[in-house]
């Protein structure tokens, strides 16, 4: 932050001119000011923004052309972000005013040979640049000006090959915008620059931004850059299937096969980038034309695409990977886990850009997992009912630590109450049958360890909850039992406070429930409170004692209040009392046919198969 006592302010009267761009008031504001130059250089804002500098922000034309014309050393002056009155011109999207600029600049800032002067112009057009660095090309590119652009190539050509902070060049920016005619100039300079952020360059740039007509472009005079990879390992070629465009993906193709062949760290090459993101069509394009990219492994985990597309839950990509011929080999084959690097595992060397296909130096810690395997472990029921359904699938294949499917699945302790897990389970037990016995055993030996520390926790949560619910229910069945339908007969001649329809079936059945719901629920709140919490066994039999009651409470509520409506309804509207009635009764049995339907669909697939 500038100290106060630094700052500076200009003229009241010539800051007035500028900002409302009166050319009379300016000229007044200057009258018998001496040489115009250091006057109008001296006068600026705290934000050291001269007069020209605010004409060309407010996009007052005729005063910057009078101001130029009577101070043209104002054009190579900055403000306090390093910016020439050209920049502030383009940021305020002024184009024509900024044109208008250059080509004043140059008519004015000529050299003094005899002072051996550079060209001031030249100068001010390559070395002035903002806090970003930011050249004046950067500007014009990044506010849409193309024409302005190639006005300033033509100018200076040298603008080509600088970058600003980020390291990006007007190449990449031209690129990324899409300004085919800034790209078709620049590739006419020698040397040009094509970096940006990331180590990315202008053709990735093309790529994620889907301009295929600079892709081509690109591709023509600099065809290298499609095998340079940024600094996240991608290639032109992996961005364009990242991003799911497969006209770029055939454009590269097409433009040099090789680039299928580069893999990086992370996701590997091309085809298992569409493993992972689970695009089919991409993925047939690339086999299409490099069939056997397709078999090449990841680097750092040691995964076909199979095993990733299985990682990922792409469930499309592994039926297509099951239905071509071409690639049933990655279904039974193993994945390698990398423990030691001596080098680079891969090295570019292509076509001058550095890189060696397949220049390998590691040392493996082999797993020996198929996606068989991988799927157990991960309990994913979808893909192992599709493995398990190809006929080529090696099910009772073990991997180097001698564990089967069935083992890999028992590693998954913490998810065995849940369904997947369940299901996933029953698959590949029904395949290796020999095991299934003493596998069961062991589900319900360890099952019912985790029941001992995990019931404690939470069996309080779970009391209250019952608890509450219990109450609720005791409350409102109670009070119905006092609220009786039909009401209280008030005759003094038979017997007074008696219920007016007591002969009545549905009025019977209405005081039966009702007393079933009150006797459920009460029964099962207190035995939340009486629950011994230190007995174990109790906890593990707590459950199946209050489920019961719960749903018994449950279902007399609900038919209670069927019949409780049904008595006092049925002599007037007795359709509408059976509608009603029928619905309470059938209220239990959607919900429990609702909260048992995915068991319900797991014990018929196991019968089933």
């Amino acid at each position: 932050m500038v100290p106060v006592d630094d700052l500076t302010m200009m003229d009241r009267l010539l800051l007035k001119a500028c900002t409302t761009g009166d050319i009379n008031l300016f000229s007044q504001s200057i009258a018998g000011k001496g040489d115009l130059d250091d006057f109008l250089s001296s006068q600026v804002t705290p934000e050291q923004n001269n007069c020209l500098h605010l004409a060309a922000m407010l996009g007052h034309h005729g005063l910057a052309r009078m101001i130029w014309s009577k101070a043209p050393a104002l054009f190579c002056k900055k403000n306090r972000r390093g910016e020439t009155p050209l920049i502030a011109a383009i940021m305020a999207a002024k184009d024509e005013l900024a044109t208008a600029m250059l080509t004043a600049a140059e008519e004015k800032l000529n050299p003094d040979v005899e002072k051996g002067d550079s060209h001031p112009f030249n100068k001010m057009l390559l070395d002035f640049t903002n806090e970003y660095e930011d050249t004046v090309l950067h500007h014009a590119i990044r506010n849409g000006f193309d024409v302005l652009a190639i006005k300033l190539l033509d100018k200076e050509e040298k603008l080509s090959r600088r970058v600003n902070s980020i390291k990006e060049s007007p190449m990449h920016m031209a690129a990324r915008k899409g300004y085919s005619r800034v790209v078709a100039r620049l590739l006419a300079i020698d040397n040009f620059a094509v970096s940006g952020p990331s180590s990315s360059t202008a053709l990735h740039a093309a790529v994620n931004a889907g301009h295929t007509g600079i892709i081509k472009q690109l591709l023509g005079k600099r065809g290298h850059l499609a095998f340079h990879k940024s600094d996240d390992g991608y290639t032109p070629l992996a961005c364009a299937v990242y991003n799911n465009n497969i006209d770029i993906v055939k454009i590269l193709l097409e433009h040099d096969p090789k680039t299928a062949y580069i893999a990086n760290e992370h996701t590997g090459t091309p085809f298992q980038v569409a493993a992972v993101k689970g695009f089919v069509p991409i993925a047939k394009e690339i086999i299409s034309i490099c069939p056997d990219s397709a078999y090449i492994l990841n680097e750092k985990h040691g995964a076909n695409a199979l095993h990733q597309a299985l990682y990922e839950d792409q469930q499309e990509f592994v039926d297509f990977i099951l239905s071509t011929p071409q690639l049933h080999r990655l279904v039974n084959e193993a994945q390698l886990g990398v423990k030691k690097t001596d080098g680079d595992c891969y090295n570019e060397n292509v076509q001058g850009v550095q890189g060696d296909l397949g220049n390998q130096n590691v040392q493996r810690e082999i797993d020996g997992d198929l996606p068989l395997h991988n799927a157990a472990r991960e309990c994913k029921p979808n893909i192992l009912r599709s493995l398990l359904s190809y006929k080529g699938l090696d099910y009772t294949a073990v991997n180097n630590w001698n564990q089967n499917a069935v083992d890999l699945a028992l590693e998954k302790w913490e998810l065995f109450k849940t369904l997947k897990w369940k299901e996933s389970f029953t698959l590949v037990s029904n395949k290796i049958p020999t095991l299934s016995t003493k596998v069961r055993n062991e589900v319900d030996e360890e099952s019912k360890k985790k029941e001992e520390s995990e019931v404690k926790a939470l069996s309080e949560r779970y009391a209250a909850n019952t608890s509450l619910v219990a109450a609720l229910l005791a409350t409102i069945t109670f009070a119905a039992a006092f609220t009786l339908p039909g009401g209280f007969s008030s005759d003094s001649s038979s017997h007074p406070g008696q219920p007016v329809l007591a002969k009545n079936a549905a009025f019977q059945a209405f005081l039966i429930f009702d007393t079933i719901a009150m006797c459920s629920s009460l029964a099962a709140a207190f035995l939340c409170i009486l629950t011994p919490w230190t007995d174990l066994d109790f906890l593990l039999n707590y459950k199946k004692i209050t489920v019961p009651l719960m749903w018994c409470a449950y279902i007399a509520t609900g038919v209670a209040f069927g019949t409780g409506l049904f008595t006092v309804m049925e002599y007037k509207k007795k359709g509408l009392a059976i509608v009603i009635l029928i619905m309470c009764c059938f209220l239990p049995v959607l919900t429990m046919a609702v909260g048992y339907l995915p068991k319900i669909k797991l014990i018929s697939r196991r019968l089933l198969s």
